[in-house]
């Protein structure tokens, strides 16, 4: 019952967010600390959100679930469990106290790679429901239904009549190979980086304890957590409600994404996504 409390409550605050931080940003959104990144309309950022969610559900309607971690296998995973939980709420810790600058990207890929490595090291388990249940889902499933749900989000997020006119002149200023090689580190320590861990070791340890959506509002709140470096950025109600509005939401997709289908690469691509896309662009001009 109590997780069941837990879920709605986090979907509410999901769901309450925008109307929040529409009276207190108006409609546009400054999704990005970079200076020279233009905001986005919030109404693009909800309805493609919430459209990719759907096509998640409907694209197949009936997909197998995870099957409940056994008793056997219960304590190893809670320890697990409880210990990459422990990371995901460090490296917030350390951004707000420390500040670890240009080395902020380091850091994460120590904490998530390094210190999710030594923990399940530590507390090693034989449980392999992960891997069965994305054999339990079909092949062509597994590789196809994400692709409704990436397309249709990535275009109502950045080429339909609802995402407005992208302003790249402040990116133009920098050389081309200098945002490639952004690009790709950004590719390292944010697309593959949180992904693998968020989504592939904690989410899938945390749904076979607890169930799919009390794992994925528990997964994407932590994710939210993690961009605190935005708090600085503007007032502080304003920066939390973007941070649950559009880190929050792309991680219950994300999460929901992961959930239904068990494909990294989709995951992966749909971070790159968000990162890349915008500025795309530049390279053809």
């Amino acid at each position: 019952m109590r997780w069941r409390i837990f879920t709605g409550t986090g979907l509410a605050l999901f769901l309450v967010s925008p109307f929040v931080l529409l009276g207190l940003g108006g409609p546009d959104v400054q999704t990005s600390a970079d200076a020279e990144a233009s905001p986005k309309p919030l109404l693009a950022i909800v309805v493609a959100t919430l459209v990719g969610l759907a096509l998640t559900r409907l694209v197949p309607p009936q997909l197998p679930a995870i099957a409940p971690a056994d008793a056997a296998h219960r304590p190893a995973l809670t320890r697990q469990v409880v210990g990459l939980v422990g990371i995901a709420l460090l490296l917030p810790t350390v951004v707000l106290v420390a500040d670890p600058g240009v080395w902020y990207g380091l850091v994460k890929l120590v904490l998530f790679f390094g210190g999710a490595w030594l923990l399940l090291r530590r507390w090693p388990t034989d449980w392999r429901g992960g891997v069965d249940h994305r054999r339990a889902v079909p092949v062509r499933w597994r590789w196809l239904g994400p692709l409704p749900a990436l397309l249709g989000w990535a275009y109502l997020l950045y080429y339909s009549p609802f995402a407005g006119t992208e302003d790249l002149s402040g990116y133009r200023e920098f050389d081309r190979v200098f945002l490639l090689a952004a690009m790709l580190l950004t590719f390292l320590t944010a697309s593959l980086a949180e992904e693998v861990f968020y989504r592939m070791l904690l989410q899938t340890r945390l749904e076979a304890l607890l169930g799919r959506w009390p794992a994925i509002v528990a997964t994407a709140l932590l994710f939210t957590a993690m961009h605190v470096h935005r708090i600085g950025d503007g007032p502080l109600a304003e920066m939390i409600a973007i941070m649950v509005v559009w880190n929050g939401g792309f991680g219950l997709l994300a999460g929901y994404l992961w959930a239904r289908h068990r494909n990294i690469w989709s995951i992966f691509a749909l971070h790159t996504a968000v990162n890349s896309l915008p500025l795309l662009p530049l390279f053809f001009e």
